[in-house]
């Protein structure tokens, strides 16, 4: 099978990049971007975000977030560009730290604690996270997950690629870069797939075809640029990609 060869453009300059040259890009684009350059203890400090589809890596985006934003902004963010169809619940999932226990525990416990060579997980509260900053919890090179929707799960993977001093003197959350639209064919006839049938189990399909395919119009939802599509009641996103 080929290997699929994703790219997307630069939202600060333009130019069309590979996803793998994209993050190496940046490192450059930012600096000839950059306005009124701020020094000091005052500096804001910013992080470089990369986020993927779990199961589809044709799909990511490349976020750059003031470390005073929330992961609950955050978790609107990705709601607005990629996910939101009915309300759905989600979740942000982190590395879980080891921690010694510090009360006595049960002999079930202690054998588990043994059997695995490890500690007991410390449990972390979905609402609280939501509200904490993302520069209390994030540093360079960590990973984390999160999930849109507890039915049809939409799965997204993210990494900081960076944790450093903005050089804008109020940087706000920027779309730094997002995957140009997969090229899909249609199942029947090998042309740009415009649609997908749910009944078929997103079936793709382009508008030639539509007509002549047996579940009936009903059943189709829009081809869009995001891991969501064709689950639930996605439709597209609700701001301006």
């Amino acid at each position: 099978m080929p290997k699929i060869v994703s790219s997307g453009k630069c939202r600060l300059c333009g130019q069309l990049v590979g996803k793998a040259q994209m993050a190496t890009h940046f490192k450059k684009c930012f600096k000839r971007s950059a306005t009124e350059p701020v020094l000091g203890d005052k500096a804001p400090r910013c992080f470089h975000i990369v986020v993927g589809a779990t199961y589809d890596p044709a799909y990511w985006l490349h976020l750059e977030l003031p470390a005073t934003v929330t992961f609950g902004r955050l978790d609107q963010v990705l709601r607005d560009l990629w996910l939101e169809c009915c309300g759905h619940l989600s979740t942000f999932r982190f590395p879980r730290k080891q921690v010694r226990p510090s009360a006595p525990m049960a002999f079930a416990q202690i054998f588990k604690q043994f059997r695995t060579g490890g500690y007991m997980d410390e449990p972390d509260d979905g609402e609280q996270i939501m509200d904490e900053r993302l520069g209390k919890r994030l540093q360079s090179g960590m990973k984390f997950d999160y999930e849109y929707d507890f039915g049809s799960t939409t799965n997204l993977s993210l990494r900081v690629m960076a944790d450093y001093v903005s050089l804008q003197s109020k940087p706000k959350i920027r779309l730094l870069a997002r995957n140009e639209p997969p090229d899909i064919p249609c199942a029947r006839c090998g042309k740009p797939a415009t649609q997908l049938c749910v009944e078929c189990e997103g079936t793709p399909l382009c508008d030639a075809c539509v007509s002549e395919h047996e579940c009936g119009e009903e059943m189709l939802m829009p081809l869009l640029n995001s891991p969501r599509a064709g689950v639930c009641g996605y439709c597209g996103p609700s701001v301006e990609p």
